[in-house]
């Protein structure tokens, strides 16, 4: 506003001088006009804050946003791999079927000849059958193998609960197909089978002995390594005489545990299983597979039952992530074991 007082005072000395000097009438008003115009301009700039300064304020800097971090995605999950009846181990009255995750059984009634109702002896034939296939089916679950030093009947008979949560898994087996009558021989036959691993399976029956489930931290550096350079991990037993068991263990030569596979028994369900296979040229032309699959033959069997898995120094040094990628490998059905 002080710059203003002084234009003001110094346009009356310019209007006057020019009146002194016989300038018109009309050109004092023009340039009074023209005066007073420039005083509004002045008056509005103080009012508005702008600046009639010629000076232009320079843009902040532009900052840059880093772009966000690219998620870790696990590659796809394969289906089951292992084709039902490729590992298996035939018993009497049923088979133990790796591959396929089940145990089956059959078991045969014969119809009364003399019955005057056919249809109702056929019936009670039937029901005599599944009684039989049922009993035949525990006797065949107590043998499958746990882990290189136990069966499934050692937990029968350490657990009460086991006994009764395996007893209970068998019963609410289901039928394969529909009752096959041979009215020849007079008989009838019907299958049963349960999963080994699944939920109500025979796995899920031995939970209570099996001790603390590991919880799966978040994917490791390593882990994702393994799934960015392989397409899966296969366990090459070869001609070891590796038996297969619901619970396998890992170790190096020296005897330190790589894995203990029943400490993931939760995350083993009818889609997500320990697969095992035996031909492995077949797998490996699998497109899935076939990109860059690490096999590690096994070294050496140990272990009562002949299920323990021993690899040697270089193998043992490439899986010491597995602990943390087990459950990874499992989830993409990406981990195979040949026996």
């Amino acid at each position: 506003m002080d710059n203003l007082a002084g234009f003001l005072k110094a346009a009356l000395r310019f209007i006057l001088w020019l009146g002194k000097k016989g300038v018109e009438m009309k050109q004092l008003e023009t340039v009074g006009i023209g005066i007073a115009g420039m005083v509004v301009i002045i008056v509005l700039g103080c009012a508005t804050g702008v600046k009639t300064s010629s000076t232009v304020t320079p843009r902040p800097p532009r900052t840059e946003v880093p772009a966000e971090p690219v998620e870790f995605q696990l590659p796809s999950k394969l289906p089951l791999v292992a084709e039902p009846g490729e590992v298996s181990e035939p018993v009497p009255g049923g088979v133990i079927d790796w591959s396929g995750n089940t145990v089956r059984a059959r078991g045969t009634g014969f119809i009364d000849p003399g019955a005057k109702n056919k249809a109702q002896a056929k019936l009670m034939a039937e029901r005599a059958a599944t009684v039989v296939a049922q009993r035949n089916l525990l006797e065949i679950v107590k043998w499958v193998r746990v882990n290189s030093e136990t069966r499934v009947e050692d937990f029968m008979t350490d657990y009460d609960v086991i006994n009764t949560d395996v007893e209970g898994t068998v019963k609410g087996a289901r039928q394969v197909g529909p009752a096959k009558y041979d009215s020849v021989a007079g008989i009838v036959t019907v299958e049963l089978e349960i999963n080994l691993y699944a939920k109500d399976g025979l796995a899920d029956a031995l939970s209570p002995a099996l001790g603390g489930k590991v919880v799966a931290s978040s994917v490791s550096p390593r882990v994702k390594e393994f799934f960015q350079e392989y397409s899966g991990l296969v366990i090459d037993g070869g001609e070891t005489g590796l038996k297969p068991a619901l619970f396998p263990k890992i170790y190096d030569e020296d005897g330190n545990l790589l894995l203990d596979t029943k400490n993931y028994a939760g995350y083993l369900t009818g889609q997500t299983t320990l697969q095992f296979i035996s031909d492995l040229d077949k797998l490996l032309a699998r497109p899935e597979l076939a990109t860059n699959p690490l096999v590690l033959e096994v070294k050496q069997v140990r272990g009562k039952l002949g299920t323990d898995i021993v690899l040697g120094p270089k193998d043992a040094r490439q899986l010491k992530w597995l602990k943390d990628g087990f459950k990874y490998l499992l989830d993409a059905g990406r981990i195979l074991v040949r026996v």
